[in-house]
């Protein structure tokens, strides 16, 4: 498939040519940044974050009215077309402040009714990374007009794993997390903490990671990357036969998602609880 029979979905080139857009601007990264303090102080937003989802904004409410919007940054639109873009202009705000090369553009579009995914797209410029997902088509990266479609790990053994995760903002949460972590880490191979969930998810979606959890995700964060994953054939779930939520989002294929889980549930990975 290339990136012309894609576009044919509307949607989809929407979308595509948005993240781009709204990558490029991104990556025009000014020498100061200006910062506050969201829930905690590790917790920040810059007005390039701000920015970028106001051009974000601008762009769906004048091309689909009538669709939703719910954003990072503080947008949420209700429409009346059943149908929900669920955006984070900027995922990995740490790494873009500090100038690391693991940031994102997120967007995702969610069909109210089922709440399942319809178009996911993360562009990740410091990366040259432009990912796809279609709902019931697949997932892909673009290279140039080329779509190559994605495939999750076939590791079966789940000690040769690498995992990736990512941290909470309060101390309570992240003590929790650290006592977690200090018991499953021996039963894989390493662990990985690149501090953007969109970019782990397409990091599942490709194999480059064999798995990943995270407790306190919000809609912004996996929308577009979880149909991502989805569609390469990732499991993705929370604990305890419940789907993914806030508690807990755990990623990979078969025996890796199973084992994953297995083991956040039975170390109450979805509690702050820190004995």
């Amino acid at each position: 498939m290339n990136l012309l029979e894609l576009k044919a979905n509307d949607d989809v080139a929407f979308a595509v040519d948005l993240a781009l857009t709204v990558g490029r601007f991104l990556a025009n990264r000014p020498d100061e940044l200006t910062t506050e303090s969201k829930t905690t102080k590790t917790d920040i937003v810059t007005h390039m974050d701000k920015a970028s989802e106001d051009m974000i904004v601008q762009a769906i409410t004048q091309s689909r009215p009538a669709d939703s919007i719910i954003g990072e940054e503080g947008a949420n639109l209700a429409g009346t077309s059943g149908r929900t873009w669920v955006v984070d202009p900027l995922d990995g705000t740490i790494n873009y402040l500090y100038d690391l090369p693991a940031w994102c553009v997120s967007i995702g579009l969610i069909d109210d009714i089922t709440n399942q995914g319809l178009v996911g797209v993360v562009y990740a410029p410091p990366l040259d990374a432009l990912y796809v997902g279609v709902r019931d088509v697949g997932a892909f990266r673009i290279r140039g007009e080329t779509a190559s479609a994605l495939k999750v790990s076939s590791i079966k053994d789940f000690s040769h794993a690498l995992i990736g995760t990512g941290f909470g903002y309060s101390s309570v949460r992240r003590a929790s997390q650290a006592r977690v972590l200090k018991e499953i880490l021996p039963t894989f191979r390493d662990i990985r903490r690149i501090g953007s969930c969109a970019i782990d998810l397409c990091f599942v979606a490709e194999g480059k990671l064999d798995g990943f959890f995270e407790r306190g995700v919000h809609p912004w964060d996996h929308a577009a990357g979880a149909l991502i994953a989805r569609e390469a054939g990732a499991q993705v779930s929370g604990l305890r036969g419940s789907p993914e939520n806030s508690d807990m989002m755990v990623v990979g294929a078969g025996a890796v998602h199973a084992e994953l889980l297995r083991l956040l549930e039975l170390h109450n990975a979805d509690s702050d609880d820190v004995s």
